[in-house]
């Protein structure tokens, strides 16, 4: 019985094998290029904060009134 997930696996392997003439090396050397420009190219990506007008939209809520804060004394914590 063949399993039909290890067959489409194999299905699509074979052509990405046949681009690299079934060499692992050249592969391997192709996914460590690409691996090394992906990087630098998420290296140049914008850090900064988005220029939006989000915040003209969408209003912080304010709570109607502030919580108090209710200390407990130092017995109750031992």
């Amino acid at each position: 019985m063949k399993d039909p997930i290890v067959q489409k696996v194999r299905e699509a392997r074979a052509p990405v094998a046949a681009d690299f003439d079934f060499d692992l090396h050249k592969f391997f050397a192709w996914a460590k290029t690409h691996t090394a420009i992906e990087k630098k190219a998420k290296h140049r990506l914008p850090t900064g904060p988005l220029k939006t007008t989000v915040k003209a939209i969408v209003k912080p809520s304010k709570s109607p009134a502030p919580r108090k804060r209710t200390v407990r004394p130092a017995s109750a914590l031992a």
